[in-house]
């Protein structure tokens, strides 16, 4: 262990050390979970473990059941993420839908997922300090190499007490604070289109902008192997923060990290009800970043507004 609580390279802290470590490390720098896992050597899911019998409670792998009962929590906030776009979106778990290991998630507020549970491996409920000192309650989920897959944060609006039901009733037996992960040695699972037209990564900041203008709706799909959160409908605020660019809305929030973009396509696939088109994005590794496309639903095409932005991104931004 270094002086200033970072692991000597080769080290693994766990359990009690860890969380004195994290312990010092956040009086130093403000950092989010994530960031202050990958400085301290270890995964995610190592980190909250190390909470356990402080902020954290481990919890059973019983994830279809702990979903279904997530419906009585009324409105949540839903974050799914990847290594450079967080998804963050309001909404409620009204209709849940298990199908062997996959689950899908849909309310009437413009929220749906779709999560594939046999990614799922670890499961924490977390009490912790969030930005300006906020105390954030959540659930969340991890994957084998203890990378998170998804997280439900509280709202004020939130049942806590159907929440807390909840980690009664699927509190695990072993409340220990270390966690075993294993390394994820699979290959990407997406990579960019074979047929579709290259432009610039810029084209998403202009296709954004525009979207917010014209109040056409869209969606915004962000994933990683465990799980694919959607956003539909119109957005209204966006804008660049450091090396973020950010749709910022009350209901539903979106976090791309632009040095994380490699590429960017324009993919139009036929369907019956005419030439439906998207805007992807893809890191170095092939990864899907994030897909923005018009809002659709069986029957009706996409708008002529989506159209038209696309079509000028075709022209203005070819790469």
């Amino acid at each position: 262990m270094l002086d200033d609580g970072i692991p000597a390279r080769g080290e693994r802290l766990r359990g009690g050390a860890l969380r004195e470590a994290m312990l010092r490390l956040r009086e130093e720098e403000k950092l989010r979970a994530r960031d202050a896992a990958t400085r301290l050597g270890v995964s995610e899911a190592e980190f909250v473990a190390a909470k356990v019998g402080h902020e954290a409670i481990r919890l059973k792998p019983d994830f279809p059941e702990i979903l279904r009962a997530l419906s009585g929590v009324g409105e949540v906030l839903a974050l799914t993420r990847n290594e450079h776009c967080v998804h963050e979106k309001q909404g409620t778990f009204e209709t849940v839908v298990i199908e062997g290991e996959t689950a899908s998630v849909r309310d009437g507020g413009g929220l749906e997922l779709r999560l594939f549970l046999n990614r799922w491996h670890h499961a924490y409920k977390l009490t912790d300090e969030g930005e300006m000192g906020m105390i954030m309650t959540s659930l969340q989920f991890f994957d084998a190499d203890g990378t998170a897959v998804h997280k439900v944060y509280l709202t004020e609006n939130s049942d806590r007490v159907a929440f807390d039901a909840i980690v009664g009733r699927f509190m695990h037996a072993d409340q220990s604070n270390e966690l075993n992960v294993t390394a994820d040695e699979r290959a990407p699972d997406t990579t960019p289109p074979a047929e579709g037209t290259r432009v610039a990564p810029g084209a998403l900041r202009v296709a954004l902008e525009k979207a917010a203008e014209t109040g056409a709706p869209i969606s915004v799909v962000v994933g990683n192997p465990g799980a694919i959160q959607i956003h539909t409908g119109p957005i209204s605020k966006v804008m660049a923060t450091g090396p973020w660019y950010n749709i910022l809305d009350p209901r539903f929030n979106m976090h791309l990290h632009e040095a994380g973009v490699d590429t960017a396509w324009l993919v139009r696939e036929p369907s019956a009800d005419g030439v439906v088109t998207s805007l992807e994005l893809f890191d170095a590794t092939g990864r899907r970043i994030v897909q923005i496309a018009g809002e659709r639903s069986p029957g009706t095409p996409q708008s002529p507004t989506w159209r038209a932005i696309v079509d000028s991104l075709s022209l203005s931004h070819a790469a």
